[in-house]
């Protein structure tokens, strides 16, 4: 009797939960967060490779056209998604005017609302001008553009492979075109032009025919000798020579200028006495030029420098003149050939100051012109240090703020500013002696000691001038 009692309400709990469903429907969705509607970084042009944009971390991003297709991608932890649309097995084209579905679902979350993208036509950049010549073995080409923006210039082989590229902002545009892939005569080469920008594509290209090379290029000339340092001629205006040793393993190689002449310069002698070496010279448009043989002679010495001035036991303050119209290298050096201070110069004069040494010690001054080898030395004795400098005189105050040093010292002279157990700065005064120091760097402190000292080539260093430093106005 109990069972009986038990069943009946069982069957009479199932009908009332069929009738609950029917009248009150349920949803599995109910109470379950929407996806954030996902946005896209700018416009959509035809052109683009790829759509861009934000959604909620992890969605699931989906964009479709009007046929049905659709493209998939995964937004990073970020929000940030990228969908490629250009690079895949079936690439879209888009066209301008169409427009697309774009919608997401995060991981737990229902599907967002939809958004549609209208795919906005670009802007075609200009057809380039192109004048000059390319050869089977290079060439330059120039023209012009869209002139008052970036426009990037591409010239490619019947691979698709770039031989040459320029860029410019003003409208007009060099290229050489110096291939990493080979060219051959009669290829038709593809120049197109690019803007910079959102909406902008590629101009129509234009048609460079690949010349066939004629002729040969003039064998170069040596002009003075070949040296162990230095190698000078002539040869057709931007031709390349290569300069190859007599092993063969070994070579330097040069562009002549538009006047046609040539160097090689080294920092180190190179070549050996008596060495052959071979040059050949090749320019766009020719094949190479027939070999000409040099031998290698000992490079001349560069001309002995003039010297005045003193060398003081707190740093050397000469000066003179070499060899003018040309690159010169003038150095102090301690007689073991120990290197001290040394400069470039290229007008013929030069001057030497700072670094400390050792009184009474003797030091040389040597010159190297590009080419040569170094000069006769120039002895020059250290002199010790007479008397001392005078001390600054301090201008003002320095605050805590601007914690701007003003003063006057002897001309030239190196003023430092020191703090009880370390240097703070320092820097040398003007010609008149004026100094003007800016110290705001150093986070100083109101109330806290800085001491000033100046000191001159040739004199002792000043006695300590003390300043305290003032809370700002």
């Amino acid at each position: 009797m109990l069972f009986k009692t038990q069943h009946r309400q069982i069957i009479v709990m199932i009908m009332l939960g069929l009738l609950v469903s029917t009248i009150f429907p349920f949803s599995a969705s109910a109470g379950v967060e929407k996806t954030k509607t996902p946005t896209i970084d700018g416009d959509l042009y035809d052109n683009d490779p790829y759509l861009r944009g934000w959604a909620e971390p992890d969605a699931t991003v989906t964009f479709q056209r009007s046929d049905g297709t659709y493209k998939v991608g995964t937004a990073k932890w970020d929000g940030e998604y990228m969908i490629y649309h250009d690079y895949d097995r079936w690439p879209w084209i888009l066209k301008g005017g169409e427009q697309l579905a774009l919608w997401a679902q995060a991981p737990g979350k229902t599907v967002s609302d939809t958004v549609y993208i209208p795919v906005l036509p670009s802007v075609q950049t200009s057809k380039p001008t192109v004048t000059g010549n390319v050869y089977a073995n290079g060439g330059w080409l120039s023209g012009t553009t869209e002139p008052g923006k970036l426009v990037y210039l591409t010239l490619k082989n019947n691979s698709g492979y770039v031989v040459g590229s320029a860029s410019t902002e003003t409208g007009f545009y060099t290229m050489q075109v110096k291939p990493s892939y080979p060219i051959t005569a009669r290829e038709k080469l593809q120049l197109v032009a690019k803007a910079m920008g959102a909406g902008i594509r590629e101009s129509d290209p234009v048609t460079v025919t690949v010349l066939p090379l004629k002729g040969k290029t003039a064998a170069p000339t040596v002009a003075g000798g070949v040296y162990e340092r230095s190698l000078k001629g002539l040869t057709e205006p931007g031709s390349v020579v290569t300069i190859q040793r007599a092993s063969g393993l070994e070579s330097q190689v040069t562009s002549s200028r538009e006047d046609g002449t040539f160097s090689v310069d080294l920092n180190i002698d190179s070549y050996k006495l008596g060495e052959k070496l071979k040059l050949t010279a090749v320019t766009y448009g020719k094949t190479v030029s027939d070999p000409v043989y040099a031998i290698v002679q000992p490079s001349p010495k560069s001309s002995v420098p003039t010297v005045s001035g003193n060398v003081y036991s707190n740093g050397p303050w000469i000066s003179g003149s070499t060899e003018p119209n040309t690159r010169v290298f003038v150095r102090l050096k301690k007689a073991d050939g120990t290197h001290i201070l040394g400069d470039w110069t290229t007008n013929g004069s030069y001057s030497i100051k700072s670094l400390r040494t050792v009184p009474m010690e003797k030091l040389y001054v040597t010159a190297m012109a590009d080419g040569k080898k170094e000069s006769d030395p120039v002895p020059v004795t250290t002199i010790p240090t007479v008397g001392k400098t005078d001390a600054p005189a301090i201008i003002g105050h320095v605050d805590a703020v601007n914690g701007i040093l003003n003063g006057k010292a002897e001309p030239g002279s190196e003023i430092t500013i020191n703090r009880p157990n370390y240097q703070l700065h320092s820097q040398p005064s003007s010609t008149d002696g004026s100094f003007s120091i800016d110290l705001h760097w150093h986070q100083l402190r109101v109330g806290e000691q800085l001491t000033v000292t100046a000191e001159t080539v040739g004199k002792g260093i000043s006695d300590e001038v003390p300043i305290i430093v003032q809370p700002a106005p």
